[in-house]
């Protein structure tokens, strides 16, 4: 994927999945985030939105799978269960928040990346508590 292609790709994405939830949060995360991506990247999103709380997540992917765009990668999840995650020291959504680049946020959202920013750190592959 050409870099001037992600935002116009991120765009498109959210306004498809937007059609089926409201949604609450966008956070772009892994290669694009930390160094820009490149020709081979596929695009990671983290999609918040509450209305999929009732949905299984393997319907969820199917759902996201449907609507997403080449070399795109979408999670989608509800504010509770990301909260959960990043309690539990989830690598994908520690990787998110602290090292995303936020497209879309609610306040909640805004404080849940303050709190995983100022709370967490990679150190190589791995990520600990900040003292």
């Amino acid at each position: 994927m050409l870099r001037e292609n992600w935002t116009r790709n991120i765009e498109e994405l959210v306004d498809k999945i937007s059609r089926v939830f409201e949604i609450e949060g966008v956070i772009v995360f892994g290669s694009w985030s930390r160094r820009g991506g490149g020709e081979w990247s596929d695009l990671d999103l983290l999609i918040v939105s509450d209305q999929v709380k009732n949905i299984n997540i393997f319907d969820r992917f199917k759902i996201t799978f449907e609507l997403r765009i080449p070399r795109t990668d979408v999670f989608i999840y509800t504010y509770e269960e990301i909260e959960s995650m990043l309690n539990r020291m989830n690598p994908l959504i520690l990787s998110a928040l602290t090292e995303g680049i936020i497209i879309r946020s609610s306040e909640r959202i805004r404080g849940l990346i303050e709190y995983a920013r100022k709370r967490f750190t990679r150190r190589k592959r791995l990520w600990i508590m900040k003292d």
